[in-house]
């Protein structure tokens, strides 16, 4: 046996959901999945989580050995939530992501994997499918992001994707208007996976990829930046003198209960709007002011 992945499945209680998926996140999970017990339907329906709840993250066998997956089970606690290790083939991945990630709409905006087509009449259309440097919008945090995008880009922005992933972000704010681009990520894979997308969309020649230390950047007209709050807190100060004043930024990755943090950390340089909310995750935005 080949083995690709190694999946974790833990039994969590729903009040320990969000709690459970940030932790999986920052444990480096390429892929986390919330499910009925005992069914195949998704956890999330209209904002409600059932009381049993089935989470299956995947981690890539290249990175993580089993050893490490059963030490973080140990580590955060998990014992008493029914956790196995299950060893995956590549192919195992591809047909159960397929059926989870059909094409998604964001107001004017749709992101198609390649096994499913978006309406005739969309306006416009993001291909993307799920794999390393995980990213298709179908997670909340990714969703409110898109969302904000949708709505803020006019049209000539220079738009900055802070932690780019798979660079659905930069690639959706090009498609939507944006002149260009720039994905920055501590991850050199994640940078090459976010050029093979461009590439894919037609956008490659708008989209500047760096590490974050390897290239000056501009000041942005707007930054998004779809991290944790862990990074987002220590990234104010650099992630404030890379938006231009009278900019937007927009901050994802947060539970409702770290806001108040972040808030305190970024309102020295932003006015910072009412957050907005899905499910158990926050995102917070607002315009850069002058001479901070």
């Amino acid at each position: 046996m080949n083995i690709a992945w190694w999946q974790l499945s833990l039994q969590v209680p729903a009040d320990s959901a969000a709690k459970v998926e940030a932790q999986l996140l920052e444990a480096g999970a390429d892929a986390i999945t919330f499910l009925e017990l005992d069914t195949s339907e998704a956890l999330f329906i209209e904002g409600e989580l059932w009381q049993n709840s089935q989470c299956q993250a995947l981690f890539a066998a290249q990175n993580h050995a089993e050893a490490s997956i059963h030490a973080l089970v140990n580590m955060a606690g998990w014992q008493n939530f029914g956790a196995s290790v299950q060893a995956l083939e590549d192919q195992d991945w591809v047909s159960s992501t397929q059926a989870q990630f059909p094409a998604r709409q964001f107001g004017k905006l749709w992101v198609v994997p390649s096994w499913d087509q978006a309406p005739q009449d969309a306006r416009y259309e993001l291909h993307l499918d799920p794999g390393q440097a995980f990213g298709t919008g179908a997670h909340p945090t990714t969703s409110r992001c898109l969302h904000f995008l949708e709505s803020h880009i006019q049209g000539g922005e220079c738009i900055m994707d802070y932690g780019c992933g798979s660079g659905i972000l930069a690639i959706a704010a090009l498609l939507l208007g944006a002149k260009e681009a720039y994905g920055v990520d501590t991850d050199p894979i994640a940078l090459q996976v976010a050029m093979d997308n461009a590439q894919r969309n037609g956008v490659a020649e708008r989209l500047r990829l760096s590490l974050p230390e390897a290239t000056p950047l501009p000041l942005a007209d707007i930054l998004v930046a779809n991290i944790l709050a862990g990074p987002l807190l220590s990234l104010a100060p650099t992630l404030a003198a890379l938006t231009r004043p009278g900019g937007w930024i927009a901050l994802s990755g947060i539970l409702h209960s770290q806001e108040p943090g972040i808030q305190n950390a970024y309102a020295p340089y932003f006015n910072l709007a009412a957050p907005q909310h899905e499910e158990d995750w926050s995102l917070l935005y607002g315009q850069r002011k002058s001479g901070d």
